[in-house]
């Protein structure tokens, strides 16, 4: 009889995220193949992605992941000449 990780839930948020990475990865090679600038990808993934975050899950949690990503530049991992305002 196989075990079941403790961690189970991480293992799945983790696979969850690899996925999503992946698609995310091939839209974005696909649009830079199509001669979109990096930058008006990100912005419009950004803009689109909070805007759904918002309709499917209420301004509460846009505005819990904004400050995740004001704390990570805080932290330093967003480099200084990008930071979020």
């Amino acid at each position: 009889m196989s075990r079941i990780p403790e961690n189970l839930d991480d293992l799945i948020e983790k696979e969850k995220r690899s996925l999503a990475g992946e698609y995310f990865e091939e839209a974005w090679m696909e649009m830079r193949e199509d001669g979109l600038s990096a930058r008006l990808i990100a912005e419009v993934y950004i803009d689109l992605a909070l805007k759904k975050l918002v309709v499917e899950n209420g301004d509460a949690e846009a505005s819990k992941l904004l400050a995740h990503f004001r704390k990570l530049d805080e932290m330093g991992f967003i480099p200084a000449s990008h930071t979020l305002q």
